[in-house]
């Protein structure tokens, strides 16, 4: 079957990269500032540095991680009929970007902080849209004291989408309550193990640092059968070697690490290899997802998750960036860097990524398609207009451009268009709810998360 695909490195580079990610860690370690994971870590053979929270980690170690990491698994909606099976057989699963502060008023065109209320509506706004695989809480409700508002963020969530929960973890507390939280509406713990409603974001610090609340976090999780995603944001010149092979060593190693903590704290624990790394601007500083080396490196990264066979995000941002074929990504509806979003936003990316499928094809290559017959029967010098095979396979294999699938059919600009979409959905669209017995319960858990965290 053949398919777009961008393919950067070779199998000797491949090599390369994980001979050298293996000697980082061996040789130069990672920063570890948690002392329970340290701990941890020595436990299972790593060598701990306690003057300066180093941690090195033997290869040994690591092959072991890999070779018990889960090669398969399902991220689960509230709606089994949501459910998302990885490795992906075709397109990547996609998403709502993540974390925003700021967000584009719908109404005033205004930029300003972000509420529950935003929240909720791109929360209803993915529920609705068939191109939202998953969603990723893009907002944050600004309004709530700090420690809330990861697990409000999830409640939110929960309350107002059926599909799976990309979602974040900072501390080990927010992973627990978020645990609770979670294991209520499935029926429990164990049944959450089976079916993780939710996964979680825990980045760590390039170059190799992972904090003490997000890796006390992760080993929660891990504990839980919550799918972890460490998300690599190595920037070349900045927190990883300007070199893009110096790059991918540091994502690697950062994702290495983290497979080597999880499966410290519960062997086989699901992990998704993740990259979102590009070179850093170097006259701002700034992450660069305009970069032409930005798809080169999310290919790269694709192809060393490949290698471990480990599910992926690693094709962020712009569509060519999916050209490197992961298994999940998530950008709809972010602005400026994901620093904002916006709702109307959502709808032109969602509408953008119907036109991205073209890329993103898979086309057979057998008896039929090579086409000798046909080519037998037109000869030298005719042409294929008016013959059967063209008729045939013309609507399969050459994309004819569609009209906007999505955006209403009315007068105005994009934007306007797509305003109008969200109104219509938002006015419209009802998420099946949570049963009351689970919604009170819930509820108890966070009056009890709100003595426990303020």
């Amino acid at each position: 079957m053949a398919f777009g695909r961008l393919t950067f490195l070779s199998d000797d580079e491949i090599a390369r990269i994980h001979e050298t990610s293996l000697r980082v860690l061996q040789k130069i370690g990672v920063k570890v500032v948690s002392k329970k994971v340290q701990s941890l870590l020595a436990e299972n053979g790593a060598e701990v540095d306690d003057s300066h929270s180093t941690v090195k980690i033997p290869d040994t170690l690591v092959e072991e991680a890999i070779s018990k990491a889960p090669k398969e698994m399902v991220l689960c909606g509230r709606n089994p009929n949501l459910d998302l099976s990885l490795p992906v057989k075709d397109l990547p699963f996609v998403a709502t970007s993540g974390f925003s502060v700021f967000m584009r008023d719908l109404e005033t065109g205004e930029k300003r902080m972000t509420n529950s209320s935003d929240l909720k509506d791109f929360a209803v706004l993915s529920d609705y849209l068939h191109q939202v695989d998953f969603f990723w809480p893009i907002v944050t409700p600004t309004e709530l004291p700090p420690p809330m508002q990861r697990v409000h963020a999830l409640i939110t969530s929960f309350e107002n989408t059926e599909k799976h929960i990309q979602h974040e973890a900072l501390t080990e507390k927010d992973a627990k309550w978020q645990i609770k939280l979670a294991a209520t509406i499935v029926g429990g713990e164990e049944k959450l193990k089976r079916r993780p409603i939710f996964s979680s974001v825990n980045c760590p610090v390039s170059p190799l640092v992972f904090e003490e609340g997000s890796s006390e976090a992760m080993v929660e999780l891990a504990r839980a059968g919550i799918p972890v995603v460490p998300m690599s944001m190595a920037l070349s010149g900045c927190t990883a070697p300007a070199t893009i092979a110096g790059t991918l060593v540091i994502v690697n190693a950062e994702n290495l690490g983290a497979l080597v903590l999880l499966h410290c704290a519960s062997p086989g624990a699901p992990m998704i290899y993740c990259a979102e790394s590009t070179p850093a601007n170097m006259k701002t500083g700034e992450i660069n997802y305009e970069a032409p080396e930005f798809p080169l490196i999310a290919a790269g990264a694709t192809q060393m998750a490949r290698r471990y066979r480990l599910p992926c995000y690693t094709t962020p941002g712009g569509r060519l960036t999916q050209m490197g074929r992961g298994d999940i990504s998530a950008d709809f509806g972010s602005l400026e860097n994901a620093e904002s979003a916006a709702l109307e936003q959502v709808i032109l990316d969602a509408e953008a990524w119907e036109q991205a499928k073209a890329y993103l094809r898979r086309f057979k290559v057998n008896e039929e398609t090579l086409g000798f017959d046909a080519i037998k029967d037109v000869g030298p010098g005719g042409n294929f207009l008016g013959a059967k095979h063209t008729l045939e396979h013309f609507h399969e294999e050459i994309w004819l451009k569609k009209e906007t699938t999505i955006l209403p059919s009315t007068s105005g600009s994009l934007i306007e268009r797509a305003k109008e979409k969200v109104r219509q959905i938002l006015a419209s669209h009802v998420p099946l709810q949570l049963e009351e017995e689970v919604k009170d319960e819930m509820g108890q858990i966070l009056r009890e998360c709100k003595k426990d965290m303020l």
